[in-house]
């Protein structure tokens, strides 16, 4: 009767013991989970952020192609003059410094949308893996508490 009742005792301690653990890791993967679900939406609004970055950088680029257009017909119109009136004069050499100030402007507006593409790729691979681990905790939690739970509550240790 004594050794029964210790192994009842031992039973009923280690299913205590891991109904805590279980908790316990129940607990933890909560609360990764919404540390999960924090950065995912911090990493949406950087994405969204990001967007509009792109968004400006566009219509910044297609602006600048516009004067650019401009300040080169300004400069074939100039170089259609007569004889005399054909020369570099300071209005002319403007002219030409403009069209180099805004190429160099175009090229580093280019630059800088290529760079926020590139962010935005990191970013949406980012996304997927949060969105992937948050599905995982979900899984987890799932199978822990419904799962697990429901047939460690449908366990009956008897006393002999």
């Amino acid at each position: 009767d004594g050794i029964l009742q210790q192994v009842y005792n031992d039973q009923i301690k280690q299913k205590e013991l891991v109904d805590v653990a279980i908790k316990r890791r129940l607990t933890e993967t909560r609360d990764t989970k919404g540390k999960l679900e924090e950065h995912l939406n911090q990493v949406l609004k950087e994405k969204s952020n990001l967007e509009d970055t792109i968004h400006n950088l566009q219509t910044a680029i297609e602006n600048k192609k516009e004067t650019l257009q401009l300040a080169e017909t300004r400069t074939d119109i100039r170089k259609g003059r007569p004889n005399i009136e054909n020369r570099i004069d300071p209005a002319q050499f403007r002219l030409l410094e403009e069209i180099n100030e805004i190429r160099t402007d175009m090229k580093e507006l280019g630059r800088r949308l290529a760079d926020s593409h590139s962010s935005m790729k990191g970013l949406t691979r980012r996304q997927f893996d949060l969105e992937e681990d948050i599905t995982i905790k979900s899984n987890s939690i799932f199978i822990d508490e419904v799962q697990c739970q429901g047939i460690r509550e449908s366990l009956n240790i008897k006393s002999w």
